[in-house]
């Protein structure tokens, strides 16, 4: 499995109605990507490091990837639990697949396709800690560790995400100029 960060790659069933259908360097927010998904950083920082893990073709359900991608799927999972403990001290993974907001009636996201749901598979990938983390001098706490996270909406400027992105990249052994 190849890691990109900066490379275009053709995708397969992409839909110009989706958000997530989005191609990697239109993504400010890009850790890397692989064949079939596209790893960005979580737009709530709650907890420092987590990522977003997008199917890089419109698909709707788990029961319609291919085997390939759920394959490659784990295969970026193994790489990205132990980076996220060891570069930010991540105590645990938290891994879910909601696709709820598709199916809202206001603000559906991604957005309704000719009056219908229009869910894209994802992933949140959420790192938890059993203690304080600082990161350039900002102060990370984890106050629900232990019970489902309690998301308190921690959004960073765009200066401070590039620098855990970079240090998620530079874990990885990705080099990617901003």
């Amino acid at each position: 499995m190849l890691l990109h960060a900066y490379q275009q790659k053709p995708i397969a069933n992409y839909n110009t109605d989706c958000i997530s259908c989005t191609l990697p360097n239109n993504d400010s927010d890009l850790i890397f990507f692989t064949d079939f998904w596209k790893v960005v950083l979580h737009p709530d920082q709650s907890g420092l490091g987590s990522c977003l893990i997008t199917a890089r073709r419109h698909v709707g359900k788990l029961s319609e990837l291919t085997p390939e991608e759920f394959s490659e799927f784990f295969q970026v999972i193994t790489i990205l639990e132990p980076t996220l403990e060891h570069t930010f001290g991540a105590t645990l993974i938290n891994l879910s697949c909601d696709r709820n907001w598709a199916y809202r009636t206001e603000n559906p996201d991604p957005p309704f396709k000719n009056g219908k749901s229009n869910p894209h598979v994802h992933w949140h990938l959420t790192t938890r800690y059993s203690t304080s983390k600082e990161f350039e001098g900002i102060l990370f706490e984890d106050p629900s560790f232990g019970e489902p996270i309690t998301w308190r909406s921690v959004k960073l400027g765009q200066d401070l995400k590039n620098k855990i992105i970079t240090k998620i990249q530079n874990e990885l052994g990705i080099v990617y100029d901003r």
